[in-house]
């Protein structure tokens, strides 16, 4: 069961004993978690609340610093709406210092990006980034930190409720497993989308200003055998390249592909897990990844409302030239 702490502007933790409603928000795609709590008006609270924490039990689900404090008035009650973003909302809401890094570590990252906000990295190395890292002016911490895990790991961090910051990513070595009979978490409820309007059957390419698109990247996805969709890159220009026509692909693939269902209790810890669903009607889908979920939760308890896409993997063909 879910339950939720105030803390106040003189650090003073108060238990949120009455909660009209509350919808948690976590997506793979967006590095700030938020919470949304509804409760019954309260003078101190609309005067001095600072942070919002959410528990599981004795979990920690959510830790954040109020965005908004809103007050509204229905009828003849006031009630209070208190909306906070996660510890990553600090790396996204300030500007990084404009430099240029050479052959980056870890320990620098972490000490310039992540330890002035109370954040630090549990999965950090010594190796560095053999190269040079530019911050331009008007990079936020948070693209600062992901530009270097990008090049360094291959992945976009991970900031957690607790503040720990995993520069690696998800751990994809941990599975979850869903099922509507006795195989995995429960569901009652199950929405399958075959988003054929996402996907790209080529993006076509050329590498030089003088040159037409002579060559293209195919989709090997077997959903898009007979689809018909082309995209042009042009590599030739500073801003693209044939890493812009591979995430094309790869983005149109992942978003072709939704699977959406509704579970009892609170599951925001299956987020970024590896993930397969046994149904008795579709049968056993694996490859599956938890993107986002959604806990709502009310006098009733809580429901979670959980989207899983397919797993990145390798469907672009080699590149052609015509």
């Amino acid at each position: 069961m879910l339950s939720f702490v105030l803390l106040l502007d003189n650090g003073e933790a108060r238990a949120l004993d009455t909660v009209l409603d509350a919808v948690l928000d976590c997506d793979v795609g967006v590095p700030a978690d938020s919470l949304t709590v509804t409760c019954p008006y309260d003078s101190t609270i609309r005067a001095h609340a600072d942070k919002l924490a959410a528990y599981d039990g004795k979990e920690l689900v959510f830790m954040g610093q109020l965005d908004n404090i809103v007050a509204v008035k229905r009828g003849m009650g006031v009630v209070l709406q208190l909306n906070a973003r996660g510890p990553a909302a600090a790396l996204l809401d300030n500007e990084a210092e404009p430099q240029t890094y050479r052959n980056p570590t870890a320990g620098l990252m972490a000490r310039k990006h992540l330890v002035p906000f109370g954040l630090q990295p549990v999965d950090a190395d010594a190796l560095p980034y053999s190269g040079k890292l530019l911050i331009d002016k008007g990079t936020s911490h948070w693209q600062a930190l992901c530009r270097f895990c990008l090049m360094r790991y291959g992945s976009v961090p991970r900031v957690e409720a607790d503040g720990r910051v995993y520069l690696r990513g998800f751990h994809p070595e941990e599975q979850a497993a869903f099922s509507d009979g006795n195989q995995g978490t429960p569901y009652y409820w199950l929405k399958e989308s075959q988003r054929r309007h996402c996907l790209l059957s080529e993006v076509k390419l050329k590498f030089r200003l003088k040159n037409d698109y002579h060559a293209s990247l195919k989709n090997r996805n077997p959903a898009a055998r007979h689809i018909r969709r082309v995209r042009y890159v042009n590599a030739a220009a500073d801003n693209a390249s044939m890493n812009t026509a591979e995430k094309m692909m790869e983005n149109s693939n992942r978003d072709s592909y939704a699977l959406t269902l509704r579970c009892l209790g609170c599951h925001a810890a299956l987020l970024g897990k590896k993930a397969t669903v046994r149904d008795s009607v579709l049968g056993e889908i694996s490859a599956l990844t938890v993107a986002k979920v959604r806990v709502t939760a009310g006098r009733q308890g809580e429901i979670s409302e959980i989207t899983l896409k397919k797993e990145r993997f390798d469907v672009a063909d080699e590149l052609h030239n015509e």
